[in-house]
């Protein structure tokens, strides 16, 4: 059985997105993909020790953000929300990480900050 227990990320905040990565396997015979760790079987992307990869990285480009987004506000006027629209979607163009860990950083990048965005600014 596959483990998917949030409880086997420790250190990883339970809003970070963990997400399977899908890929296909050549032969004739039906394949999944998955990582063995610790004598348990995890979809690929999900294991403990990629998810904490993944959640290191995003943290690290949450510390990038920070001075990122203050240095680009003014380019937007100060307005909160646009720079982070635009900030978001030069992140996700980059593809450093998957879409809902760019929104992730870019939530944790706004919570930092303690910039109150409007509803709408970062997709759900």
């Amino acid at each position: 059985m596959l483990d998917v227990s949030r409880v086997a990320h420790p250190g990883v905040p339970l809003d970070f997105p963990v997400t399977a990565i899908h890929s296909a396997l050549a032969g004739a015979q039906p394949k999944i993909s998955i990582v063995k760790e610790a004598g348990k079987f995890y979809a690929q992307g999900t294991s403990p020790i990629e998810v904490i990869e993944a959640f290191e990285v995003c943290a690290d480009l949450v510390e990038q953000m920070i001075p990122y987004c203050q240095r680009k506000l003014a380019a937007f006027d100060g307005d909160h929300d646009a720079t982070v629209r635009a900030v978001l979607q030069g992140l996700v163009a980059k593809q450093w990480c998957t879409a809902e860990r760019s929104i992730w950083i870019m939530r944790t990048t706004t919570q930092r900050l303690e910039w109150h965005l409007r509803k709408d600014t970062l997709p759900d």
